[in-house]
């Protein structure tokens, strides 16, 4: 839209609770959320924080996709959270090595999260269910928790 001598260009707008974004302005922010991750990544301390920290950038980057209405890039980046959480070091817990105790309660949280995006759809069900991760159910980390 030009208005005299400027120029301007939407770069979002609502739609019921959705927040739909100019495709290079998505793009730019999806970009800032992927550096966190890597940043995270690259932390110097101890692989649980770094685990932790990884995570909770993936889980912001789900929560801007939700925003923005995209529902199956969101389950994604919630299912890379949970990934996340199994970065950090083991323990061993009698008959298992399991990962500490808030990062298994994370990872649950976060297979939830991204579980509960799919409720109302079935295509994102379906994309679960292929899933190794959500189809075994981690029975393993819910026994430890």
């Amino acid at each position: 839209m030009q208005t005299g001598k400027a120029n301007y260009r939407l770069a979002a707008r609502l739609r019921g609770n959705e927040l739909l974004l100019d495709a290079d302005l998505r793009k730019a922010v999806e970009e800032e959320h992927l550096r966190a991750v890597r940043r995270a990544e690259g932390l110097k301390c101890c692989a649980d924080r770094r685990a932790f920290a990884e995570s909770v950038e993936w889980e912001r980057l789900g929560d801007f996709f939700l925003r923005i209405g995209s529902h199956p890039s969101a389950v994604r980046a919630y299912r890379d959270a949970a990934l996340a959480c199994l970065d950090g070091d083991y323990y061993d817990h009698g008959t298992e090595m399991l990962p500490c105790r808030f990062l298994r309660l994370r990872f649950l949280r976060m297979a939830e999260t991204a579980t509960a995006c799919c409720a109302g759809d079935a295509r994102l069900r379906a994309m679960l269910a292929d899933d190794p991760l959500f189809r075994e159910g981690y029975p393993l980390l819910k026994a430890g928790v």
